[in-house]
């Protein structure tokens, strides 16, 4: 049974990967709008940040997304709709770090029941877009959006255009004599009030010194991340069985030579399942893609995995990338996918994008 999670507005279907999807409902159960009239290009000027901030209706972008990164200085988004169609263009300077929409984050239909007390330690937590259903480990997740570069790239040029980010469990902690445990919310928002913690290293707020602890922090990267860049357009697929992942360590393949090659160490490893030469990529066109990943299932309960996955990348309708392996991270809280920009190279990068629909199949 499909279960519909969001669907752009008037979003054009991407031929024949987009056949028997109803829309229902959106993503953090907000309804569909009414029909969208065309607009010209307009900056969007909010930034917010998803673990810590609640996005209130009146900040959702089309009911879907909100928009995280680097302030109008460095990076801007503007919004327009053609045909009833919102279509976003993102650009960044080499000065920014992200411009993004996240489909994962806290509204008030999602975390309504919590007290205001138990909002507030999430908030500390980082951990406000818990609630946010985008999909969970175990499932197969179909995501369909339309990309356009408008620029070709350079020595200088590109970035990553999309990404699906893991959530870390947040109240997972290593104790100073080495032991792990998952707390409750309230408990651990009591540690972080007395613990200052860089990255997953813990410092004790009244010496300032390394006193033991750890937290989860992340896996050292996306779970998976599409790239565009002067020779390439790839995409890396992550796994970490680890439950306390290791941030200092990241895998960051190579297109080319390391193409379909699993690279890693001690349960954690990256794969490029598809890549393409950037000369054979049209530029100012617009590309259907379509990514389904089917989540790895972990063992919460120690550092392996229970039962593997695999992604499936079309492009233009085409069966481009059909892998199995290991997708995701040990953790409660399934990934969420983001759209943008992400680490644009020194002169910058653009994308436009539209379209966005995710599906559980």
């Amino acid at each position: 049974m499909k279960q519909f999670l969001s669907v752009a507005l008037g979003a054009l279907l991407l031929g024949a990967c987009s056949k028997d999807i109803t829309p229902q409902m959106l993503t953090n159960g907000l309804p569909l709008s009414t029909p969208l009239q065309d607009c010209p290009p307009s900056l969007i000027d909010t930034r917010q940040v998803s673990q810590k901030e609640i996005c209130f209706k009146s900040d959702i972008i089309d009911d879907q997304f909100m928009v995280i990164g680097s302030g109008p200085s460095k990076a801007t988004v503007s919004r327009e709709v053609k045909n009833g169609e919102p279509i976003y263009h993102f650009n960044a300077t080499g000065a920014a770090n992200r411009i993004e929409f996240t489909t994962c984050f806290g509204t008030e239909e999602n975390l309504k029941g919590l007290s205001n007390q138990t909002i507030e330690n999430l908030k500390k937590l980082k951990d406000l877009y818990r609630y946010s259903e985008v999909g969970d480990y175990g499932q197969t997740v179909s995501y369909r959006w339309r990309a356009k570069f408008p620029e070709k790239m350079g020595p200088d040029k590109g970035g990553i255009f999309a990404q699906w980010h893991g959530r870390p469990d947040r109240c997972l902690f290593r104790d100073p004599q080495g032991a792990l445990h998952r707390y409750s919310v309230d408990k651990a928002a009591s540690i972080v009030d007395t613990v200052d913690f860089v990255k997953d290293i813990g410092y004790s707020k009244k010496t300032g010194q390394p006193n033991g602890w750890s937290i989860e922090q992340s896996a050292g990267g996306p779970v998976g991340a599409f790239h565009f860049r002067e020779d390439y357009m790839y995409l890396i697929i992550r796994t970490d069985a680890n439950r306390m992942s290791n941030p200092r360590f990241k895998i960051k393949p190579r297109p080319g030579a390391n193409y379909n090659k699993i690279l890693g160490r001690d349960g954690k490893y990256a794969t490029i399942v598809y890549q393409k030469k950037a000369d054979q990529v049209p530029i100012n066109q617009w590309i259907d893609f379509r990514v389904d990943i089917s989540y790895s299932t972990y063992d919460l309960n120690s550092d392996r995995v229970l039962k593997s996955g695999g992604v499936k990348v079309w492009v233009d309708g085409q069966l481009e990338a059909d892998w199995k392996g290991d997708v995701g991270k040990n953790d409660i809280y399934g990934p969420f996918f983001k759209f943008g920009i992400y680490k644009p190279k020194p002169n910058g990068f653009k994308v436009d994008c539209s379209s966005y629909e995710q599906v559980i199949l």
